[in-house]
């Protein structure tokens, strides 16, 4: 029973090493750099399509802002008896009324229309630096995720290799049984490991065909190399480029105008609106003609409540205005720190840490050979250069998400060509 389940492992990692090829050499046929991704988001994206949306709304608001009341007209006819003789006819009239608005009204209500356009055109603008560094680091998460198969693929390849060896050596009695199911169990854990990095792949490409709206095909990968990232300005220097240039203050700020000049309205509305009328009447026995002026009188209802709620709406919206702005600099003292520890890292692991990793298997495979060390040794010492190998590829990724949380946060435009 124990020869059976031997065997069923021993064909089990040949049979995955197969299909993580047939993976592999598909991603390779189907495969996209990151100017084209970010072009297929940039024209697929929903989320992009719905803000671009957003501003002609507020454009077609402006319009409406704009424009003049329409007069009314009002038309009567009915008969009519003379008061003296027996005459009888009709009798009819029309009155012609222009509502007259107020310059302040007026300019109060355009004023607002055109800061929810800056408003909209600001959120529009934070809409398109969200979305596009939120592709460019699922592009380079899934990057990541290749070179962990890849790592994965190797590793198993090697742990396979290193079990029909001792298979061999067990068979001829030159090492004991039990090196031989450690050695499986070290195959088979790499294999699970090798499947494990394959389903992560799949999760990391189903967020890149969301960000394209499935425009991608369902097998693809991505190819590049790894972004060389620029020197990063003082922390000092970022927090004043972070508050002078993010939309999302833009946005608040706009919302802020708005909201002062939709008081200076509900202000203006408070007094009487004009409105002239010119009108005529006409019978049989005679025509007279009217003008006149009607002004709405603010006894009853003299827009306390609009007033309040509109400054409130300006208070409420300066509050939002600073909580945005100290978000804003808290997540850049935490991606700034967030680079500063990962480069340190990734200096550590290039320094020495890598290699002697290296080195240390190297010791261990050599002392084994010459019957030294034991087998388990040399398993513990690959195993250590796998995690090693694989902390490494993870901070350097991890740096990479720093620094874009950090060149959002700047505000540069994510689709611009030439950026790593």
């Amino acid at each position: 029973m124990v020869s059976s389940c031997l065997r069923r492992a021993r064909a089990l990692p040949a049979g995955l090493l197969l299909l993580s090829a047939l993976v592999a050499q598909a991603q390779t046929l189907n495969s996209v750099d990151l100017s084209e991704f970010l072009s297929l988001v940039e024209s697929h994206n929903l989320d992009l399509a719905a803000s671009r949306q957003q501003r002609a709304f507020a454009e077609a608001e402006s319009q409406i802002a704009g424009a003049y009341p329409n007069p009314e007209l009002r038309l009567g006819s009915g008969p009519w008896r003379s008061r003296i003789g027996s005459g009888t006819g009709t009798a009819s009239e029309y009155e012609l009324t222009q509502p007259i608005e107020l310059p302040s009204v007026r300019s109060a209500r355009i004023g607002a229309a055109a800061a929810g356009i800056d408003s909209a055109g600001a959120q529009a603008q934070s809409v398109r630096l969200s979305i596009g560094y939120q592709a460019r680091q699922a592009f380079f998460e899934l990057q990541r995720r290749q070179q962990d198969e890849r790592l994965a693929r190797e590793n198993a390849a090697l742990l396979a290799q290193v079990r029909d060896r001792m298979a061999k050596r067990v068979e001829v009695g030159e090492a004991p049984r039990f090196e031989l199911v450690r050695a499986e169990a070290e195959a088979l854990a790499a294999q699970n490991a090798l499947a494990a990095s394959g389903l992560r792949i799949e999760d990391a490409r189903a967020i890149l065909r969301r960000l394209t709206a499935n425009a991608l095909p369902p097998e693809f990968g991505v190819r590049g190399a790894e972004p060389v990232l620029p020197a990063v300005p003082p922390l000092a220097d970022l927090q004043g480029e972070v508050v002078a240039a993010h939309p999302a203050l833009r946005a608040y700020a706009a919302e802020r105008e708005r909201a002062q000049r939709r008081l200076e309205q509900e202000r203006a509305l408070a007094a009487p609106q004009p409105a002239l009328s010119f009108g005529e009447s006409r019978d049989p026995e005679m025509r007279a003609s009217t003008v006149g002026l009607t002004l709405s009188i603010p006894l009853w209802n003299r827009r306390e409540g609009q007033v309040a709620q509109a400054r409130a709406g300006i208070e409420l919206v300066s509050a939002q205005l600073e909580q945005q702005r100290a978000q804003l600099l808290r997540e850049l003292d935490s991606a700034y720190a967030r680079l500063s520890i990962l480069q340190r890292q990734i200096v550590t692991f290039e320094a020495g840490l890598l290699r002697s990793a290296e080195a240390a298997l190297q010791a261990a495979e050599a002392a084994y050979r010459f019957g030294e060390r034991g087998f388990l040794e040399v398993l513990d010492a690959q195993r250590t250069l796998r995690v090693v190998r694989g902390d490494y590829n993870q901070a350097r990724y991890d740096r990479v998400a720093a620094w874009l949380d950090i060149e959002r946060l700047r505000a540069r435009d994510p689709f611009r060509p030439g950026s790593p």
